[in-house]
């Protein structure tokens, strides 16, 4: 069973300042970082303090270091994507236990950040863009999911893909599962739905039709409809749809990064 967890207001077009990040953020305690063997199968993994990732990309561990959707991370060289290392880092135990509000990236993604700053010299600013996106509503059936007990914790890992076309969640919210949905589509999705309670779902569809639109124009929901049942699955089982839009979205722009890693 494999584990995922994978998301300022300015004119559109116009650059903020550059994405900063402090010196004194939470950093590793140590991190080794090698180039991957080729055919290495993609892995990422967290055991209590420790995190091992194999055959991942830049591209990937910014996504992710980030909580953004591929769509929206601009200015990437043409390597990003494939030139792929593995990382084994480690953090002080006690830098774990600082409590996480809701919302806000979890201390493992900003260590993450850091390391790509301080190893692979990563800088990025923000912008706003008009982007296609799909908004995630409820579908004029009805939710067909339950509110769970709020106070029991999200755990470190709440999704889980049980093999292609098997999604699980446990005590998530729509939010976080339209961040999961954007990284399984290949496209942002918003929560658009209002609803703010933990849920428990399910999920399954045929993979094999999966749709991953893209491009600069909105898919129409009937072609996504032909071509993808995940749709339908959403629809049917938990009550959710997806609405093709065009919406102003913060998205990060690479200003510098390396191809190789400073040394260990």
């Amino acid at each position: 069973m494999t584990r995922i967890w994978h998301g300022v207001a300015l004119a559109l077009g116009v650059a903020s300042a550059a994405y900063a990040q402090s010196e004194s953020a939470p950093k590793f305690e140590v991190a080794a970082i090698k180039p991957s063997d080729p055919a290495a199968a993609i892995s990422f993994q967290r055991s209590g303090n420790r995190i091992v990732s194999t055959g991942t990309s830049i591209e990937w561990l910014i996504v992710w270091a980030y909580d953004i959707p591929g769509d929206r991370l601009y200015g990437k060289p043409a390597w990003l994507d494939s030139v792929r290392f593995d990382i084994t880092a480690n953090a002080e135990p006690a830098a774990l236990a600082v409590a996480r509000k809701p919302g806000e990236l979890s201390v493992l993604q900003k260590m993450m950040q850091a390391l790509l700053r301080d190893r692979f010299q990563l800088a990025l600013h923000t912008e706003t863009r008009e982007r296609p996106v799909y908004a995630m509503i409820v579908a004029p059936g009805g939710l067909k999911v339950h509110a769970a007990d709020p106070n029991i914790p999200t755990g470190h890992s709440p999704f889980a893909m049980e093999g292609r076309g098997r999604l699980s969640g446990t005590h998530v919210t729509a939010e976080m599962l339209a961040k999961v949905l954007s990284s399984n589509l290949g496209q942002s999705v918003m929560d658009d739905t209002g609803f703010k309670d933990f849920f428990d779902f399910r999920l399954e569809w045929e993979p094999d039709t999966e749709a991953r639109p893209g491009g600069d124009a909105a898919v129409s929901l009937d072609d996504v409809r032909r071509g993808s049942s995940i749709f339908r699955a959403l629809q049917e089982q938990l009550g959710l749809k997806l609405e093709a839009r065009k919406a102003p979205v913060e998205v990060l722009v690479i200003d510098r990064v390396n191809r190789a890693a400073s040394a260990n």
